[in-house]
């Protein structure tokens, strides 16, 4: 078991760690909010697209978002008006996703039951591949086929619980939370150690499992660990958004327990 005293920060993955079955469940909404009365500070690192982030960061009790696997992040300024924060220059952004695009229809017409997610037009930077959302029934060696894609053009591509996310350049999950940990809340390398925790679902979150001190799956993990190098420390009970409440439950309670007063529990 972790000492989860010390946590004041938790990144999250989206689908499948905060959702339940495709949806964001009314308990784990709640224990958002009341992760965010606690004092611990929730942010979501996803791929996401940027229209889904951009939902996120207005409906959510959340300051911050990442988003298409570290591409950019949304935040709030001091005035509370969002913000966004790109990992490259928008015109380099830009021409790398018509490239992509390109090596998208390449991919499609190796495996053509695996389509665009239907996302894609929210996208800013990546290209993302439905094999598992509204598609169903495709193997691993199809879904090494779209890969082998990308890497042989030199791509980045990741495989979460719903998508094929591919992108040019060197940023991740990993390399963005770690900057806007940085320049939005000011921790250093030690306090990011001691003061954050992450929780995900798939082998899309490998980077932020080798990164991170505190780092939890919820249970649907499991399938995925054979093809991980890095795995969390912990894993939950439960899957989706109701392992997420768990850990929810215990880093309110540490809370609580630290300071002395009531537990915030989160059914």
């Amino acid at each position: 078991m972790h000492d989860l005293s010390h946590i004041r920060y938790l990144l999250t993955d989206v689908d499948d760690t905060l959702t339940t079955d495709g949806r964001l469940l009314p308990e784990t909404l709640s224990a958002l909010y009341r992760l965010a009365d606690a004092g611990i500070t929730v942010v979501p690192v996803t791929g996401g697209c940027a229209g889904w982030c951009d939902q996120m960061i207005r409906l959510w009790p959340i300051p911050a978002v990442i988003g298409e696997n570290g591409a950019f992040y949304f935040h709030r300024d001091p005035q509370g008006h969002v913000a966004l924060q790109s990992w490259d220059d928008p015109s380099l952004r830009a021409q790398r996703q018509q490239t992509l695009l390109t090596l998208a229809q390449a991919a499609l017409c190796r495996v053509p039951d695996i389509t665009l997610a239907k996302d894609q037009s929210y996208r800013l930077a990546d290209v993302a591949l439905d094999y598992n959302q509204d598609v169903q029934g495709i193997t691993s060696d199809q879904l090494q086929q779209v890969v082998s894609t990308f890497h042989q053009a030199g791509a980045q591509a990741r495989v979460s619980s719903i998508h094929i996310n591919a992108w040019f350049g060197d940023y991740s999950k990993q390399a963005m939370s770690e900057r806007l940990l940085k320049e939005r809340f000011g921790l250093d390398d030690e306090r990011i150690q001691q003061e954050v925790a992450y929780i995900g679902d798939s082998a899309n979150d490998e980077s932020m499992f080798a990164y991170l001190k505190h780092t939890f799956g919820v249970a649907n993990i499991h399938p995925w660990l054979p093809r991980m190098q890095a795995h969390p420390h912990e894993i939950m009970n439960r899957p989706g958004g109701y392992g997420f409440n768990e850990l929810a439950s215990r880093l309110c309670e540490a809370k609580a327990a630290q300071e002395q007063g009531e537990p915030c529990r989160v059914d």
